[in-house]
């Protein structure tokens, strides 16, 4: 694998083409490297006082998926787990194609052409229609190494404009009346059998309506690259390692995610969150992703951002799998 920051498009991963070794330095087999390949996305879309979530993940064994919608203090969930004979794909191309998992309590479909991008849920108690461009956007493109044998490539934008709309209990809302911007994250990887990562997104308007995106995570991507960054208007600005405090018995309350270089220092408030909790033999997971809002500061080429109330997301998850 090449490791790195990619400025282009780098088209299907091709996973099966590369040998893996084993952490003793030999050669794992193919049946031992596809038990460790893993993929998922998260699609969401956020305002003041609103957000929107999906994501889908697929190991060898199972592909599973969740949606959520929170407006106005109302939260709507769903989730899906592939059974023999549902359709269950995934995309191994970020810029191209479609990954599907269609069961027969529910839909989720996301489809990528190119920079135009769209996520589809469908069921009895949820439906969004969510659509976005990155045509005025850098993209963030990484592949790093992930343990002694592992590597992982993500591809990530954040704050971009995010049309559609989604209902919930029966009542519409239009993306586009409440201003909500959108994050996509797509990662395919050969990771750690037992990881434990904290991540932050800010996807907002400044006071001058120059769009304003963060992503910053720990315990993912620090292999001598890191994905943290930040978009100002749609341009990349790398940003140092992240440090996560928050209380682990009482996660919704407010936590305090800073640079250890000094580059940004942010309080995070949740106003609801999504929450899986379960152990099973193909995978078990504490997860924790809270929606609400951010205030303090971010240095971004050389000036400092200063934040009041902007929309995002925070994230705390450890996997076995």
């Amino acid at each position: 694998m090449k490791f790195g920051h990619y400025p282009e498009p780098v088209g299907a991963i091709r996973a099966q083409d590369f040998q893996l070794r084993n952490p003793m330095g030999g050669w794992a087999t193919e049946a031992g490297r596809d038990e460790a390949f893993r993929s998922f996305q998260f699609i969401g879309a956020i305002a003041e006082g609103m957000a929107i979530g999906c994501a889908v993940t697929k190991t060898q064994h199972v592909m599973s998926a969740f949606a959520y919608a929170w407006f106005e203090g109302e939260f709507t969930q769903l989730r899906l787990g592939s059974r023999d004979g549902d359709t269950a794909e995934f995309a191994d191309d970020p810029d191209s194609g479609k990954t599907e998992l269609r069961t027969g309590r529910g839909t989720v479909v996301m489809q990528s052409d190119g920079n135009e991008k769209q996520l589809i849920v469908n069921s009895d108690s949820l439906q969004i229609e969510l659509t976005f461009s990155e045509d005025s956007t850098e993209t963030l493109r990484l592949c790093t190494p992930a343990g002694p044998t592992g590597w992982s490539y993500v591809q990530k934008v954040v704050a971009v404009d995010a049309t559609g709309l989604f209902t919930a209990s029966g009542v519409s809302t239009r993306l586009k009346d409440v201003a909500a911007l959108a994050h996509h994250d797509y990662t395919i990887l050969v990771l750690r059998a037992a990881p434990w990562w904290h991540w932050a997104c800010i996807a907002g308007r400044l006071p001058d309506d120059q769009t304003l995106g963060l992503n910053v995570s720990c315990g993912t991507n620090e292999s001598g690259y890191r994905e943290n960054g930040c978009w100002l208007d749609g341009k990349w600005f790398a940003l140092g390692g992240a440090l996560f405090e928050f209380d682990h018995d009482d996660i919704e309350s407010d936590w305090r995610i800073h640079g250890t270089d000094g580059d940004f220092e942010l309080t995070f408030a949740a106003g609801h969150g999504y929450h899986a909790n379960g152990a099973s033999p193909n995978m078990s997971s504490d997860f924790h992703q809270l929606f609400g809002s951010f205030k303090g500061w971010i240095d971004i080429d050389s000036q400092r951002i200063e934040l009041k109330a902007q929309p995002g997301f925070t994230e705390s998850q450890y996997l076995l799998w």
